[in-house]
């Protein structure tokens, strides 16, 4: 928990002045995670673990293209693995992106994706998988920019509560313009 906390000062630290690219290719990776409660806390006894724990870990890879200073698309493959439910994924989606403030130093975004989802086991089937979330990508003058996202996650799943898988991420990664 120290070192994702140290990952992410030390992106946010890195923000210098730039300026949004236009017209221009970019890859983005990326690595979240979900936080649910620890079942097994108990207030008053010792040794039961963290209150909250991380659920799942989520890995991303982003293809796109930055049209013009506030719209961008992309292509996303990642790999979910939540631990709780034993669950195996791997997302493949569109992605499409909207800079709502742009400063010197950073951009804020909102996302919303849509795709599919592959499942490498019988257990649970493919599905769709749905995302938006809001974010932060610091700019730098060089080509290496840091990036923090919270995302909500729908997966739906067959044979799952309610057909539905769904999580709020923290994401930390980079994008090299």
């Amino acid at each position: 928990m120290k070192k994702l906390l140290l990952l992410i000062i030390l992106t946010c630290s890195m923000i210098m002045k730039a300026q949004v690219k236009e017209k221009a290719p970019f890859i983005i990776g990326s690595l979240s995670t979900t936080f649910g409660i620890n079942q097994n806390y108990n207030l008053t006894e010792e040794g039961d673990g963290l209150f909250i724990i991380p659920k799942s870990i989520l890995l991303r890879t982003e293809f796109g293209y930055q049209f013009n200073k506030r719209w961008a698309s992309s292509i996303n493959f990642g790999y979910d693995h939540h631990f709780t439910y034993s669950i195996n994924a791997i997302p493949y989606y569109a992605s499409l992106k909207y800079n709502f403030n742009i400063k010197t130093s950073s951009v804020y975004f909102v996302e919303a994706s849509y795709g599919k989802m592959w499942r490498p086991s019988s257990k649970f089937s493919d599905g769709n998988y749905y995302k938006v979330g809001v974010g932060l990508m610091s700019l730098s003058n060089a080509r290496w920019n840091g990036v923090i996202k919270l995302d909500f996650h729908r997966k739906k799943i067959l044979g799952f509560k309610n057909g539905n898988l769904d999580s709020l991420s923290l994401g930390i990664g980079f994008s090299f313009l």
